[in-house]
C-alpha cells in the first residue's frame, strides 16, 4: 500500500512540473510575441512605412518565397523522375546484357511469368 501511494505522490509531483514546464513554455512564446511586436511597431515607427506599404511589402516577400517553394518542388521532382528514368534504363540494359550472354552459352533466362502455377 505504501509503494503505490509513493508512486502516486511521484506521479502528482511529475505531473505538476510538467504542467508548470508547459506553462513556462506558453508564458516564453507570448513574451516572444510581445518581443517581436514591439520591435515590428518600433521599426514601423522609425521608418515612418505606410501600414498599407508594409502589408504589400509582406505579400511580395511571401508571394516571392512561395514561388521559390513552387521550383524548388518543381525541380526536385524532375530530379526523381530523371533518377527513377536513367535506373529503369540500366535495369533494362542489365537485363539485356545478361539475356545476350545466357543466349550466347544456349541457356534461357526464366520469367517470373512462366513460373507462376495455375
Amino acid at each position: 500500500m505504501k509503494a503505490s501511494q509513493a508512486w502516486m505522490e511521484w506521479l502528482m509531483k511529475k505531473r505538476k512540473a510538467f504542467d508548470q514546464r508547459g506553462d513556462m513554455a506558453i508564458a516564453a512564446w507570448a513574451e516572444q510575441q510581445q518581443r517581436e511586436m514591439n520591435i515590428r511597431v518600433r521599426r514601423l515607427s522609425r521608418s515612418k512605412i505606410d501600414p498599407d506599404e508594409e502589408r504589400k511589402i509582406l505579400a511580395r516577400e511571401k508571394k516571392a518565397s512561395m514561388e521559390n517553394f513552387s521550383t524548388t518542388l518543381k525541380r526536385h521532382t524532375l530530379v526523381l523522375k530523371k533518377r527513377d528514368l536513367m535506373r529503369r534504363k540500366a535495369d533494362e540494359e542489365r537485363k539485356k546484357v545478361i539475356t545476350q550472354l545466357l543466349a550466347a552459352e544456349g541457356l534461357e533466362l526464366d520469367t517470373d511469368d512462366e513460373d507462376e502455377p495455375a
